[in-house]
């Protein structure tokens, strides 16, 4: 029996999505007889660089590509310019650390901030 992809439901779909991708893996780790990636969060999940590109950084500061620029501008957030004018790299950490600032003063410039 087919059925459509459209007619599975979202849940179903993603798990076999899901067990396919790990079949791929499994695979190729016994093919080429590499480890397992390391599950360190501060690198990306496909190419292992700790390098986040402007989106990559702004998805996970939950911020406009934008913002990040204006930030980078006023010298509150720390990174990397490659090659051209326009093409920078972030850490995962530096857009931890900035988040993090950003919680503090505003919780000063609110009033409610209590230093641990």
């Amino acid at each position: 029996m087919t059925r459509k992809l459209e007619n599975l439901p979202r849940d179903v779909f993603e798990a076999v999505v899901y067990a396919l991708a790990d079949a791929l893996v499994r695979d190729y780790r016994a093919k080429w007889n590499t480890p397992p990636m390391s599950s360190n969060s501060n690198t990306h999940p496909v190419t292992g660089s700790p390098w986040l590109t402007v989106t990559e950084a702004a998805q996970r500061a939950r911020c406009s590509a934008a913002t990040l620029r204006r930030e980078v501008r006023a010298k509150r957030l720390r990174s990397v310019k490659v090659g051209g004018r326009k093409s920078l790299r972030f850490r995962a950490e530096w857009i931890d650390e900035w988040l993090e600032e950003e919680a503090r003063t505003e919780h000063r410039e609110a009033g409610s901030f209590q230093p641990s």
